[in-house]
């Protein structure tokens, strides 16, 4: 956000991210800052299950897969919605309200989206959510 002017500094405007002096780069952004930790997890637990369709679950760091450089599956499509999904989440709840994003949102929209999926002729995603 610094380099986009959006943040006057390179430190992560979070207060506890802040008292740690922890720089916003893309991994921290996305994956590491405390207003996305448990979502992320939840988002990378979910893609990493889909991936080990093939057997082993693949060798992937975070910025793998938050650059969507992870390995061809069956679920790929699956996979991609959820990265998707979770990348504009962080922008308009972590960044833009400056709020925590929470698991539940995450699942939510994800269902919501499924859910509008079904009512159109476009491709169906096959997602499993609790």
């Amino acid at each position: 956000l610094f380099l986009q002017n959006r943040a006057d500094d390179d430190l992560c405007p979070n207060p506890a991210c802040r008292r740690d002096n922890l720089v916003q780069d893309i991994e921290h952004l996305f994956c590491l800052c405390y207003k996305v930790r448990a979502a992320w997890g939840w988002v990378k637990g979910k893609m990493m299950e889909l991936l080990r369709d093939q057997g082993r679950p693949p060798d992937t760091s975070n910025m793998d897969l938050i650059l969507a450089m992870f390995p061809q599956s069956r679920h790929e499509a699956e996979c991609t919605l959820i990265l998707g999904t979770y990348v504009e989440l962080v922008d308009t709840e972590a960044v833009l309200r400056n709020k925590d994003l929470l698991v539940n949102t995450v699942m939510g929209v994800l269902r919501n989206k499924l859910e509008y999926m079904q009512r159109r002729a476009v491709p169906q995603v096959h997602l499993p959510l609790p």
